[in-house]
């Protein structure tokens, strides 16, 4: 979607993600003029680009190698799948491609002005947008939503700078299968891509430093889950922190301390940090509005999602839980993007 060279809008909505891109299509709907602003090409945001959209996609591969094993209970005996990484990273990327730019047309034909660039606040009724193709522009707004998400958070203390060493991001990338990878963090994230690379042939072990994998969700759910990953996984750690992480020449060395401060060792060939994420308020130039942060660095809104400026809104992660933001009330399910991975 090509950006218009326009001074104002009666509405600009930064972040094109799934709270970011629902919202200006509803308030297109609505008759609104609308400006998106986003540094992809397209809208999609982290879930589209980098998250839901490509982990799911995986998740579908991993069901199907799953199920040509648990077809020997039937009489059907397959041969061990060959993975072709190349092919694979290439059909996951094409998943992405066709969805973000299926939105990118939906937009079009909404007719809302998206401006592929980055956007800083210079006062509480403009912004200032760098383009990526370097242009820059002023634009005045009546209303403004900060729609910009968040991004993988590092673990606490123990910073190592290691090409083996991936957040969420970087194990989506599939540049490598590893023989054995250690997660850290018993979250959905780190679990899903923890099935994945099991069911790809790598040997995956989990730690979670809380009582149970998947902390605030419902425990007999949760329980049913843990019986099945203990098949799939080499081995799940609860009630266990990493306390220490060396890089060796040819691996990882990871310590661990039990809840009982008992002390082991061992080796990974990469390790997935997955311990949470942080919100993307860096840059926005909050500081020039009234606009205030939380002790962890989220948006402050009301009930209605309205930030201490009254014509500025937070909406998703960037206003702190529950992340994943619901659509807007009213909003065309239409919108909304579903998957059938078998159509790729």
């Amino acid at each position: 979607m090509p950006s218009d060279k326009q001074d104002s809008a009666q509405l600009v909505v930064i972040g094109a993600g799934p709270g970011g891109y629902a919202a200006a299509f509803l308030a297109a709907d609505l008759g609104i003029e609308v400006t998106l602003v986003d540094p992809k090409p397209n809208p999609g945001g982290v879930c589209l680009f980098r998250g839901c959209i490509p982990s799911k996609a995986l998740l579908h591969i991993a069901k199907l190698i799953g199920e040509s094993k648990e077809a020997e209970n039937w009489g059907i005996k397959f041969t061990s799948p060959k993975i072709d990484l190349d092919q694979l990273r290439l059909w996951k990327e094409g998943v992405v491609k066709k969805l973000t730019g299926g939105l990118g047309q939906l937009g079009n034909q909404r007719k809302i002005n998206y401006i592929q660039g980055r956007a800083s606040f210079v006062n509480n009724r403009s912004l200032n947008i760098i383009q990526v193709d370097g242009g820059k522009q002023t634009l005045s707004f009546e209303y403004a939503i900060i729609a910009t998400g968040s991004r993988p958070t590092s673990l606490p203390g123990l910073n190592i700078n290691s090409k083996r060493i991936w957040n969420s991001t970087q194990a989506l990338k599939l540049d490598t299968i590893p023989k054995k990878m250690l997660v850290i963090g018993g979250g959905y994230i780190g679990l899903e891509m923890g099935t994945v690379y099991a069911a790809l042939g790598t040997e995956v072990s989990v730690v979670e430093m809380m009582p149970g994998l998947l902390p605030g969700a419902d425990r007999d759910l949760v329980n049913i889950l843990h019986k099945r990953l203990e098949k799939n996984f080499s081995q799940i750690f609860l009630n266990t922190k990493v306390t220490e992480i060396k890089e060796l020449k040819e691996a990882l060395k990871v310590q661990f301390e039990s809840e009982q401060g008992e002390i082991s060792e061992e080796k990974f060939d990469h390790i997935l940090i997955s311990v949470g994420r942080k919100p993307n308020t860096e840059d926005l130039g909050l500081e020039n509005t009234q606009i205030s942060l939380d002790k962890h660095g989220f948006i402050q809104i009301d009930e209605q999602r309205r930030t201490a400026e009254s014509a500025i809104f937070a909406i998703g992660d960037v206003a702190g839980e529950p992340d994943f933001p619901d659509f807007p009330a009213g909003a065309d399910q239409g919108q909304v993007v579903r998957v059938d991975l078998r159509r790729y």
